[in-house]
């Protein structure tokens, strides 16, 4: 059994988020394929595939998972506590399966991002954004915008940053709009790919 297989057999999610999951899935290998060709359609599969692992835990076996592992939640993750799948995940992906280190580290920054993020931490974090079955509309003006910026772009590196920075930016937004903390990961990732753009990137 591969690891994919194994993987899908063992998932334990909603029909609803399925959807979600395989949508990211389609988005992941497409990304790769335009982006990062080093990147197999398998690998991207597997982190997509994982990336939503623990999303339906509660809050309590979440916490549970990181004490089993030795780790605490941040103040960060218990004021919003929808970050804490990132990391359940990617301790299970890591602990229990043995999955590579690029594809465990791709589920831990999936949510919030990070400054200087791998290839695959970019694929998973923006496929997780724009996959075919959001029908929020900030997801559906950043697929269109990220086509767009694709389909008129030389650089295609450039159609990604300038993709990415709009992410960030749509989640800051929604945040501050609702008076809630934003992950430090998330301004450092925005700023970062910011600067990537305006070097020239």
């Amino acid at each position: 059994m591969t690891e994919i297989q194994k993987v899908r057999n063992d998932l334990k999610l909603s029909e609803k988020r399925m959807r979600h999951t395989e949508g990211v899935v389609r988005a992941a290998v497409l990304l790769a394929s335009r982006h990062f060709p080093e990147i197999s359609a398998e690998t991207a599969e597997l982190a997509a595939l994982f990336h939503d692992y623990t999303k339906e835990y509660t809050v309590e076996e979440q916490l549970r998972v990181l004490a089993a592992y030795g780790e605490a939640p941040t103040e960060d993750e218990l004021e919003a506590p929808k970050l804490l799948h990132a990391r359940t995940a990617a301790l299970i992906a890591e602990k229990e399966y043995g999955l590579d280190p690029q594809v465990v580290s791709a589920i831990r920054w999936h949510t919030t991002g990070r400054a200087g993020m791998t290839p695959l931490e970019c694929v998973i974090y923006f496929a997780d954004y724009i996959d075919d079955t959001r029908t929020f509309p900030a997801c559906i003006r950043l697929r269109e915008y990220y086509e767009k910026q694709y389909a008129s772009l030389k650089d295609k590196s450039r159609a990604l940053h300038k993709a990415l920075v709009r992410s960030f930016d749509i989640t800051i937004r929604d945040l501050l709009s609702n008076r809630k903390t934003v992950d430090p990961n998330t301004v450092q990732a925005r700023n970062y790919y910011l600067n990537l753009i305006k070097k020239g990137l």
